[in-house]
């Protein structure tokens, strides 16, 4: 293939997708059409299978590469590598699974897939952690001091968690506004009510009702 062409092969084109490899060309095409051609030619009959096995190593590296960015060093006791480890293996083992639906996650949504595993197996993590909310107020909302040096993902699995252990009627969602900084009431802006379309009374009652559970999950903690 020429520098100027940008257009991919087909994924089961395997003559041309061998000659890429041969050339060193992979890192000119996204992910998930790499993924498509592993998930086409991997152990097809008739089709070499070294080149296969280049283009899964240079997938797997850029899994590595997403995985590391999406977990703190700073949050678990090991520098997050079991948690990098374990989805990582799990990804792989989808991407030559011609029936898993990550696998053909990762053909269509190669960075979103691999974020949405790492927030399941961080979420995992914090349960077997028994890392429980210790939170206090400030004026952008209910904050915990520990999530400071959390990565993206591991605050939406902290979120997660939390928000999933809340009972009560609009109760949750109530709560995650307030946590993204959402007053009950605003003349300003959007508020918690005005987002829900509930009245303001309303929102406060439901706020106050989730910082009641969660001073009694930290009493349990």
């Amino acid at each position: 293939m020429s520098d100027a062409d940008d257009e991919p092969p087909l994924p089961d084109d395997h003559r041309t997708w061998r000659l890429i490899v041969e050339q060193g060309q992979l890192a000119r095409f996204p992910e998930g059409v790499i993924v498509g051609a592993i998930r086409a030619n991997y152990r097809r009959e008739g089709v070499d299978q070294m080149f296969v096995r280049e283009m899964i190593v240079f997938i797997s590296d850029r899994m590595l590469s997403v995985l590391r960015g999406e977990i703190s060093t700073k949050t678990f006791p090991d520098g997050g590598r079991a948690v990098v480890e374990a989805v990582h293996d799990a990804m792989l083992r989808a991407l030559l699974s011609p029936t898993a639906a990550d696998g053909e996650g990762l053909r269509k949504w190669f960075k979103t897939t691999l974020r949405k595993r790492a927030i399941d197996h961080v979420r995992k993590e914090f349960k077997k952690m028994n890392f429980m909310p210790d939170m206090v107020d400030d004026p952008g909302g209910m904050v915990d001091p520990r999530t400071e040096n959390f990565s993206e993902t591991e605050q939406v699995a902290y979120v997660q968690r939390i928000v999933a252990a809340l009972r009560g009627k609009g109760v949750r969602d109530v709560f995650e506004l307030h946590m993204r900084g959402f007053r009950c009431s605003s003349v300003k802006g959007e508020s918690i009510s005005s987002i829900l379309k509930i009245d303001p009374d309303t929102a406060s009652k439901r706020l106050a009702s989730a910082k009641q559970q969660l001073e009694k999950m930290i009493g349990k903690s």
